[in-house]
């Protein structure tokens, strides 16, 4: 089978969620060639470097392995297999930066690496954070097995990182399967079902939580990857949602038009030439990012107002204040105070 590239309009995978689903099937003795033969992969593709499929081939071969083994509930197993070193450079990045709230915030800048038709945001919402998996396309719903391996990925991973059990309640769409009484003790925490998204609602001090790996020199090396990947596998995204995601970095701020057009193998010329084909320029795309993140850095209450402003590459503080009074109509610090 030919690697499937992400670039595809059509959703896609990592190989290595289909490695996981060999190492939870082969715990029932069945050979690696009896899940894998109806879709014509083999071992080799799916340690090829860069190999994806199509999320149609992936969900198949989960109702396959559900089959085959009899277990429903496969979907848990498979997030207790998942490491962060599953996600290549991305996973490599959130590692080694300082706190959970860091590797979060890098997992919602490069989600759209490992998964090319899911979102995931964080919301603050008064003492909670609120983190949400969202479709781009509507016509490709996570379902029940995709929501349970992603979530209890997550929370396996998040306290991978930070060596601590972690307090929260999850959130899913379906209904509460016959079969949960069996996994109830591997979810963290509560879990309620029939809800209007799936994630996690948890307590904000979770995100101050120290990373047992954190290196700030690699932290800034791996970013500076995760920039390059983005770049070179474009995530099926438009040009400009390509731009908006290359052009600013939470700790490493805002990249020239150059670097940008470097990571998209492109020169700076092209790169205007096809963003004013779309109807956009680069200059007010940059400020459209300084908009959407002053609003969000602001709500999430982790920075303080200067450091936001230095973010965002402003002079002063009083330069930005001036900027946000114009887009919002009121100062950083109301902004900051205001209710959730």
């Amino acid at each position: 089978m030919t690697a499937v590239s992400i670039v595809s309009s059509q959703p896609t995978v990592p190989g290595t969620y289909v490695l996981l689903l060999i190492d939870v099937v082969e715990r029932w003795n069945i050979p690696v060639e009896q899940l894998l033969s109806g879709e014509g992969l083999s071992i080799e593709d799916l340690l090829g470097s860069g190999f994806r499929l199509p999320r149609e081939s992936f969900s198949r071969l989960i109702q396959r392995a559900i089959e085959l083994t009899g277990e429903p509930g496969i979907g848990f197993l498979l997030g207790l297999q998942m490491k962060v070193s599953c996600h290549g450079v991305i996973g490599q990045a959130a590692m080694v930066v300082k706190t959970l709230g860091e590797a979060l915030e890098i997992a919602r800048a490069y989600f759209g690496v490992p998964s090319s038709d899911l979102t995931l945001s964080l919301d603050r919402e008064g003492d909670r954070v609120r983190l949400t998996l969202s479709e781009r396309d509507a016509r490709y719903q996570l379902g029940a097995v995709g929501a349970q391996f992603l979530l209890t990925g997550f929370a396996s991973m998040a306290e991978a990182l930070t060596g601590r059990r972690l307090n929260g309640e999850g959130v899913v769409r379906f209904s509460r399967p016959s079969y949960m009484d069996r996994f109830e003790h591997l979810v963290a925490g509560p879990l309620i079902f029939d809800g209007d998204f799936n994630g996690f609602i948890f307590d904000a001090s979770i995100l101050e939580y120290p990373l047992v790996m954190a290196d700030p020199v690699a932290a800034r090396v791996a970013r500076e990857q995760c920039k390059e990947e983005l770049g070179r596998l474009g995530g099926g995204r438009s040009l400009v949602r390509q731009v908006r995601d290359l052009a600013f970095d939470e700790e490493l701020g805002f990249a020239s038009i150059e670097a940008v057009a470097e990571k998209l193998n492109m020169t700076p010329r092209t790169l205007q030439r096809k963003l004013q084909g779309e109807g956009v320029v680069f200059r007010e795309l940059v400020e459209s990012i300084r908009q959407q993140h002053a609003k969000r850095l602001l709500a999430l209450r982790q920075k303080s107002i200067g450091q936001v402003s230095d973010l965002l590459g402003y002079s002063d503080v009083t330069n930005f204040s001036r900027a946000f009074r114009r887009w919002t109509g009121c100062s950083p610090r109301d902004y900051m105070k205001a209710p959730d």
